[in-house]
């Protein structure tokens, strides 16, 4: 089977941060999803533009209703689990990070509640303050597809 693009990058930015000293951090690994679990993922896609890879999550009305403030840690953790089901490539520390800002801010980020979620492999993990004030994006502006 041929590697996909986002994996050969994966792992050759792997292989680098590995040889400098500065292997990318895994997330733990996520339990199995509750049986009978809402859906709180329409689907997933990967883009790029140049080197670069985002990860569009297009949430469900039940996803957008789930997300906020007020969400409990079962649910943040349930709907990551669904999303390594979609796309288990994402389970990168700084990827876990930005889907858990969006997951708590959603609503304050995207009030319409329309769009995507979209988190990069290339940005770095930071402190909760940074990522807040980053709206989630730590390291510079959102994707390049919306500018």
């Amino acid at each position: 089977m041929r590697p996909t693009p986002l994996a050969a990058t994966v792992a050759a930015a792997a292989a680098v941060a590995t040889a400098a000293g500065l292997a990318p951090a895994a997330a733990a690994p996520t339990p199995a999803r509750p049986p009978g679990s809402p859906q709180y993922i329409e689907r997933t896609a990967w883009e790029y533009h140049g080197e670069r890879a985002t990860l569009r999550i297009y949430p469900t009305a039940w996803g957008w209703a789930a997300a906020g403030p007020f969400s409990n840690g079962a649910q943040s953790y349930d709907a990551w689990a669904e999303l390594l089901e979609h796309a288990p490539d994402a389970n990168t520390l700084s990827m876990q990070q930005q889907f858990f800002c969006y997951w708590q801010s959603a609503t304050f980020t995207n009030p319409g509640k329309v769009g995507t979620w979209n988190l990069e492999p290339w940005r770095q993990v930071v402190s909760n303050t940074i990522l807040l004030n980053s709206g989630c994006n730590p390291g510079g502006p959102d994707d390049v597809f919306n500018w």
